[in-house]
């Protein structure tokens, strides 16, 4: 049986997890597309693929199964959140015997046929890896890395590689970040664990927001896990800030935990100086 008629199935060794929220046909479409390139690429690894679907219900399950006939499609029931999603199929996987590397996948991206295999080959590379993103194309992320080392201050969850090393010692995301902000604080204690955290910049993505337009609700989440953010890392006059804006756009109140500093080695690593971005633009 070869990789492609496997699809969804492959070897155990990577596993990709895909989170899905009420999406449009044609977007998954074209990731499924991606992932058949990926399958066929010269030095391909195996991997297996899992879908989560957060929907209000399982109508995807026959857009996904319509695609493959064998897709692993699972149906949470409610919606876990960007982070509750990939945790529950992270410690899945994790607790397979043989798998090394999960990757999430946001159901909107589309990947170059040479994408996983170079964030599998990145992440072997050294030993200490923690996390390992896509490099975004062609328009990339303006935060930095290293053009040599490929290390950068954190590494966005659009398509993130995540060892079993740092499952292992830092658990999954935070599930008080409903969504966005999670991969900073990933990225973040995984640096603190003395973890690498790095950009594959021969792993390309396509991130498809072409049709994504600005939401009201999606500016009052942003503040709202920024806000968190604030809180967790002890800063908070940041806190504050995000917690106005969020207030302006309409949010309703909620419990933001005590401002605490968790010490270790995080006033090196943790950065509000750059607002949203959370490092400096490389333009």
């Amino acid at each position: 049986m070869s990789r492609r008629d496997a699809a969804g199935r492959g070897e155990p060794g990577i596993w990709l997890g895909i989170v899905l929220y009420r999406n449009p046909t044609r977007e998954l479409e074209r990731l499924w597309t991606s992932l058949q390139w990926n399958r066929d690429a010269v030095g391909a690894p195996g991997f297996r693929v899992t879908w989560l679907d957060n929907s209000p219900d399982d109508s995807l399950r026959d857009v996904v199964t319509r695609l493959d006939a064998r897709a692993d499609y699972r149906y949470s029931g409610h919606n876990l959140g960007f982070g509750g999603a990939h945790n529950r199929l992270m410690a899945e996987a994790f607790g397979t015997a043989g798998v090394r590397h999960y990757i999430c996948v946001n159901p909107d991206g589309v990947l170059h046929p040479d994408c996983v295999r170079e964030l599998v080959h990145e992440a072997d590379r050294l030993p200490d890896t923690g996390l390992v993103e896509a490099r975004l194309f062609p328009d990339e992320h303006p935060k930095p890395y290293d053009p040599v080392t490929g290390e950068t201050p954190w590494c966005s969850g659009c398509v993130l590689l995540v060892t079993r090393k740092l499952h292992a010692r830092a658990g999954g995301f935070d599930e008080r970040f409903f969504m966005y902000c999670e991969d900073v604080d990933l990225s973040w204690r995984a640096r603190a664990l003395g973890l690498s955290v790095r950009v594959a910049p021969a792993a390309r993505v396509h991130h498809y927001t072409v049709t994504r337009e600005e939401s009201p609700l999606r500016e009052r989440m942003v503040r709202r896990s920024a806000a968190l953010l604030g809180a967790k890392y002890g800063n908070a006059t940041f806190m504050r800030d995000r917690l106005r804006e969020y207030s302006a756009l309409g949010g309703e109140p909620f419990a933001v935990p005590e401002v605490v500093n968790p010490g270790w080695r995080l006033s090196r690593i943790a950065e509000f100086g750059h607002h949203l971005e959370f490092a400096r633009r490389r333009w």
